[in-house]
C-alpha cells in the first residue's frame, strides 16, 4: 500500500502563519486553527509556571499581552542574524527555533484537519519575501524540516500571489505585486501566461526591515507619549518608569495590542476609540487610558513610512531595465498592512490603476502555494520561474592597495537555475593556496564594490595550485544555483587541474593563509547610558562582524573590556572567536564613562605580550574625567602601545581623541552604523603593512 502523502503550501509570515491544502473536492481550502481559524499568529510563550511547555498561536499571543518579556513575535524580521536570540523563562531561542515551533504547530493542524497519522509524509511549499538572501531562505527550510515536514521547494511570496492572482482573476499580463507584511516589504514584477502554466519574475526589489511592525510602533510610541504627558513620567523603560517588573511589562503589552488593533480599524473608518481600563496603578489610584484617535493622527505618525514606501515604489519603477510604468497591466496588493487606506490610493495614483478588491489580501500568498504544491505538470520544465534577490560572487583583492572588493559571478535578477563563471589569479608569487570567500551582495549594495557592505556567506582553500609567479596561475571558480535554490561552488586550477567544490553553508570560513605578522588587540568599549538602545546593538553588530569575518585569529588575539561608571575585563587576550563573540552578545549600557579604567586594564593585559600592541577604543561621549585619561595615554605610548580611537556622534570632544592619538589613527563617524566599515579600514591599517 502507497504511502499517504500530503501536499501543502505555507505562508509562513512575520505576523500570522497559513497553511492551504487541496480538499477532497479538489479545490484548494485553508487549515482553520483552534482559537484562531485560518491564520495562526507567529508567536510563542513560555510560561513561568511550567517552562517545558511552549504555548504557539492565539494563546500564546493572549497571554504574552501581560507578560511581553516571555512572548515571542515577529521573529521572521530577524531570519538568518545568527547573533538574534530571546530568553523567555530560562529557554533561549532562535529566529529558526520560534519558526520551527510555529510550523510544528502548522503540522498539527494540518494532521488534524486530513485526519491523518503522524508519520504522514507532508511535502511542502514554503514563501518567503522576495529580498530574502540565501542565508535567510536557509534558514526557512531548516525550520521546516525540523518541524517534520519535507520541503520541496522555498519560493517568494511574490511568486505565490501572483499564481492565486491570475487564477483568480483570469490574468494574462505583467503583474506588479506590492506586499506589506508584518515585518518585511516586498516590490515584484512578474509575466503570467497561464495557458502555458509559466509564471516568471522579470524583476524584484523591497526592504526586508520594513512592514506592519514599523506602523504598530509608531502607533505604541504615540500612545506611549500620551500617558507620559498626563502622568508626568518616563516609560522607556522598567527602572525609569517607577512601577514593578510586572505592572511596567503588562502595560507594554497591553498598550501594544491596543496600538495594533486601532491600526487595523482605521483601515475602516475615520476615526476610533482606544480604552485600556486599569492599565496600571500610579500614586495610588488605577489609571485609565481613554482617547479617540484618528485616521489623520494615524497617518501624521506614519509620514517618514508613506514616504519609504512611496519612495522606494518611485524608484524602483526608474530604475529597473526589466519593464516600464506602461508595461503593467494589473497592480495586487498583498499582506495586512495594504488595507491602509493610505497605502492603497498612494499606489493606484502611481500607477493609474484601481487595486483588485476581490482578493482576500492576507490569504492570497498561501493560496498560490497551495495552488504550487498541488501543480502537476507531467515533469515538464519548472513553469514557476523565481530570481535571484542579491548578486553573489567572492572577494578579491589588489595586491598593490590590499584593497577588497566583491567580483560579481551571479548577477541580481538572474533566473534560477543559473551558473556562471569566471577566471581569477594568486596575489603573490609562489602561492600554492587560494581562499575562495563567497559573498552575497547586501541589501541596497549592488552598485558598491566594497567588501565590507556585502554578507559573507562561507569559503574554502583551494590547494595544489602549480607554484608560478604572481598573476600567472589561472583559477576557474563557478557558481550554481539550483531550483530549490542551493548554491554550489567550484574552484579548479586549470593548469594543475586540482579541483574542490562545496555546498555553500552561512558562516563556514576557510582557515586564512598566514601573511601577517601577529598583533594582540584590546578593544575597548563604551558601554555607558548613551549608548542605550539602537547605538548599542549597532556596535555589537560591528563587533561580530569585526571577530567573525576581519581577525585572522590563527595569527592574530583579540582581548575585550567595557565601560560604564567602572570598567570590565570581559576576555583577556584570546584566539576563541566564538567565545568573544558571546561576550559581545552580554554587553550591556548603563552609567557614565571611566574610560581610564578601561585603558589602565588594557594596558595590564598588553605587558604581558611580545607581539604589536593595538589598543582600538569605541566612544559616543567624553570620559569622566579627560585629564586623567590623557595622562594614562602617556603610559601606553611609553610602552609601544598603539591607540586608535573611533567617536562615534555629536557627544564626541574629537580636539580631545586627536591628543589621545595619532592624526591617522583618529576616525570620527555620524553614527553606530558605520563603525563595521570603519573596523574594517582599521584592521587593514594595522595588519596589511
Amino acid at each position: 500500500m502507497d504511502r499517504e502523502t500530503i501536499r501543502v503550501g505555507i505562508d509562513l509570515g512575520t505576523t500570522n502563519t497559513l497553511a492551504c491544502y487541496l480538499n477532497k473536492k479538489g479545490k484548494l481550502d485553508l487549515i482553520k486553527f483552534p482559537g484562531s481559524g485560518k491564520l495562526i499568529p507567529s508567536v510563542i510563550y513560555v510560561d513561568e509556571d511550567d517552562s517545558k511547555n511552549i504555548i504557539v498561536g492565539s494563546k500564546a499571543r493572549k497571554m504574552g499581552i501581560l507578560d511581553p518579556i516571555n512572548e515571542i513575535r515577529s521573529a521572521k524580521t530577524y531570519m538568518g542574524d545568527d547573533k538574534k536570540t530571546w530568553t523567555c523563562n530560562g529557554l533561549t531561542f532562535t529566529p529558526t527555533d520560534v519558526a520551527a515551533l510555529v510550523l510544528q504547530e502548522v503540522k498539527k493542524g494540518i494532521l488534524k484537519k486530513m485526519k491523518s497519522s503522524e508519520d504522514t509524509e507532508i511535502e511542502a511549499i514554503i514563501t518567503v519575501p522576495a529580498y530574502f538572501n540565501s542565508k535567510q531562505k536557509e534558514e526557512t527550510k531548516k525550520a521546516g524540516e525540523r518541524a517534520g515536514f519535507f520541503v520541496k521547494r522555498i519560493i517568494t511570496e511574490p511568486m505565490a500571489a501572483a499564481v492565486a492572482a491570475v487564477k483568480e482573476l483570469n490574468l494574462n499580463e505583467k503583474v506588479f505585486i506590492v506586499d506589506l507584511g508584518g515585518g518585511t516589504f516586498d516590490l515584484s514584477v512578474l509575466e503570467a501566461v497561464p495557458e502555458k502554466h509559466i509564471y516568471k519574475a522579470l524583476d524584484i526589489d523591497g526592504d526586508k526591515k520594513l512592514g506592519g511592525d514599523d506602523f504598530d510602533r509608531k502607533v505604541y510610541e504615540y500612545f506611549i507619549s500620551i500617558i507620559e504627558d498626563d502622568l508626568g513620567i518616563d516609560l522607556s523603560n522598567q527602572k525609569n518608569s517607577g512601577l514593578d517588573y510586572k505592572a511596567y511589562y503588562a502595560m507594554v503589552g497591553q498598550v501594544r495590542e491596543a496600538a495594533e488593533i486601532a491600526k487595523i480599524e482605521l483601515s475602516d473608518t475615520e476615526e476610533t476609540i482606544v480604552n485600556i481600563p486599569n492599565l496600571f496603578k500610579y500614586n495610588g489610584k488605577f489609571y485609565n487610558f481613554d482617547i479617540t484617535f484618528t485616521r489623520n493622527e494615524f497617518n501624521g505618525l506614519c509620514r517618514e513610512l508613506y514616504d519609504k514606501i512611496i519612495g522606494r515604489i518611485e524608484n524602483f519603477i526608474a530604475s529597473s531595465k526589466k519593464f516600464a510604468l506602461e508595461d503593467i497591466g494589473e497592480v495586487i496588493l498583498v499582506g495586512g498592512s495594504c488595507y491602509i487606506p493610505y497605502i492603497q490610493n498612494a499606489v493606484e495614483n502611481i500607477f493609474h490603476i484601481l487595486a483588485s478588491m476581490e482578493l482576500e489580501r492576507d490569504t492570497l500568498v498561501a493560496v498560490g502555494a497551495g495552488f504550487i504544491a498541488n501543480f502537476d505538470n507531467g515533469g515538464e520544465d519548472d513553469p514557476f520561474k523565481d530570481i535571484l534577490s542579491h548578486s553573489l560572487g567572492i572577494e578579491v583583492t589588489d595586491p598593490q592597495t590590499h584593497k577588497s572588493t566583491l567580483s560579481k559571478l551571479l548577477k541580481k535578477g538572474e533566473t534560477y537555475p543559473c551558473q556562471k563563471s569566471g577566471i581569477y589569479t594568486t596575489i603573490s608569487d609562489n602561492q600554492t593556496a587560494i581562499d575562495i570567500n563567497i559573498y552575497e551582495a547586501g541589501s541596497d549594495c549592488e552598485d558598491i564594490a566594497d567588501i565590507a557592505r556585502h554578507d559573507f556567506l562561507g569559503s574554502f582553500r583551494l590547494d595544489g595550485i602549480k607554484k608560478a609567479p604572481v598573476g600567472e596561475p589561472q583559477i576557474e571558480v563557478t557558481f550554481s544555483f539550483d531550483n530549490s535554490q542551493i548554491l554550489t561552488v567550484q574552484a579548479k586550477d586549470l593548469d594543475s587541474g586540482f579541483e574542490k567544490e562545496i555546498e555553500v553553508k552561512k558562516g563556514e570560513r576557510a582557515e586564512k593563509i598566514k601573511r601577517q605578522s601577529p598583533v594582540d588587540f584590546m578593544l575597548l568599549i563604551d558601554t555607558s547610558g548613551s549608548m542605550y538602545g539602537t547605538p548599542l546593538a549597532e556596535a555589537k553588530e560591528a563587533c561580530y562582524a569585526l571577530l567573525e569575518e576581519m581577525i585572522d585569529f590563527t595569527v592574530h588575539r583579540v582581548g575585550l573590556v567595557t565601560f560604564s561608571s567602572n570598567a570590565e575585563m570581559v576576555s583577556g587576550l584570546s584566539a576563541n572567536s566564538n567565545l568573544l563573540v558571546k561576550y559581545v552578545q552580554n554587553m550591556k549600557a548603563w552609567g557614565s564613562t571611566n574610560m581610564t579604567a578601561a585603558l589602565r586594564l588594557a594596558y595590564g593585559e598588553l605587558s604581558k605580550s611580545t607581539n604589536e600592541k593595538v589598543i582600538i577604543i569605541v566612544t559616543d561621549g567624553a570620559p569622566d574625567n579627560s585629564q586623567s585619561t590623557l595622562d594614562y595615554v602617556g603610559n601606553l605610548k611609553g610602552a609601544h602601545m598603539r591607540v586608535i580611537s573611533i567617536g562615534v556622534g555629536r557627544g564626541v570632544n574629537f580636539d580631545f581623541l586627536n591628543r589621545m592619538s595619532a592624526e591617522k589613527d583618529v576616525y570620527k563617524l555620524d553614527n553606530m552604523s558605520k563603525l563595521k566599515d570603519t573596523f574594517k579600514k582599521v584592521v587593514l591599517s594595522v595588519t596589511e603593512k
